[in-house]
C-alpha cells in the first residue's frame, strides 16, 4: 500500500493551480461524468487517490485517457475545483514517470494534434485520422461512413488549410519554456513536505 503523502497533490498544485484537498468527496463528478462507466476510476476516485499520493493509482489511471474534457465534473463540482484540469495534468505526470496505462485511448492523439498544428498552421483532420489509422488498422471502417457524409456536406476538405505555421510553432515554444520554467519534472513525486498544499483547502 501507498504511504500517504501530499507530495503528488503539491505536483498537481504547481501545474494546474488546484488545490486537490478542497475536494470532499460528493462524487457529483462521477454521477455526471459521461464516460465513468467505461473506466477502470471514476473521478472521484481520481481525486482521492491525488490526496492521498498515490501516483501509481492516479497516474496509471486509464481514466485520465478516457476523459474529454468535457468539464462537466468542473461545473459541478460545489468547491469550484477545476478537475478537468487536474486530469490533464496526471497526463503530464503519466508521460513523465513512464506510467501510461498500456490501454491509454487516444493517448498518442494528443502529439498528433500538436505535429498537426505546427505543420499546417490548424489542424489537418484527415491527415490526423489517417495517422491514427496507422497505429490502429483494425478501427480503419469505424469512421469511414461518418468520414464521407461528411465529406459530401463539405465539412471536411481532402487538402489542408494553411493557417499561421510560424505563430504556432511560436506558441508551442513558448508553452514548453513556460512548462519547463516550472521545473515540475524534477518536483518530487514522493515526499512529505506540507508547506505548500495542505489539507482542508489552504495552499
Amino acid at each position: 500500500m501507498t504511504a500517504i503523502s501530499p507530495a503528488l497533490a503539491r505536483r498537481v498544485n504547481a501545474g494546474s493551480g488546484e488545490n486537490a484537498y478542497k475536494c470532499y468527496q460528493c462524487k457529483r463528478c462521477s454521477v455526471g461524468c459521461p464516460v465513468a462507466e467505461f473506466a477502470d476510476l471514476h473521478p472521484a476516485q481520481i481525486m482521492r487517490a491525488v490526496q492521498l499520493g498515490d501516483v501509481e493509482r492516479a497516474a496509471k489511471s486509464r481514466f485520465i485517457w478516457l476523459c474529454t474534457g468535457c468539464e462537466t465534473c468542473t461545473t459541478r463540482c460545489p468547491q469550484g475545483i477545476d478537475i478537468a484540469t487536474i486530469m490533464d495534468e496526471l497526463r503530464k505526470v503519466a508521460r513523465e514517470r513512464g506510467i501510461v496505462h498500456a490501454n491509454a485511448p487516444f493517448e498518442h492523439i494528443l502529439k498528433l494534434n500538436l505535429d498537426s498544428m505546427k505543420r499546417w498552421g490548424r489542424l489537418y483532420e484527415v491527415e490526423l485520422l489517417a495517422l491514427d489509422k496507422i497505429t490502429r488498422p483494425s478501427s480503419f471502417m469505424d469512421d469511414v461512413p461518418m468520414g464521407i457524409k461528411m465529406f459530401l456536406k463539405g465539412k471536411i476538405s481532402p487538402l489542408p488549410t494553411i493557417g499561421d505555421a510560424r505563430q504556432m510553432w511560436r506558441m508551442a515554444k513558448t508553452a514548453k519554456r513556460i512548462d519547463e520554467s516550472r521545473t515540475l519534472k524534477d518536483m518530487p513525486i514522493q515526499g512529505d513536505d506540507r508547506s505548500s498544499v495542505r489539507p482542508g483547502g489552504a495552499s
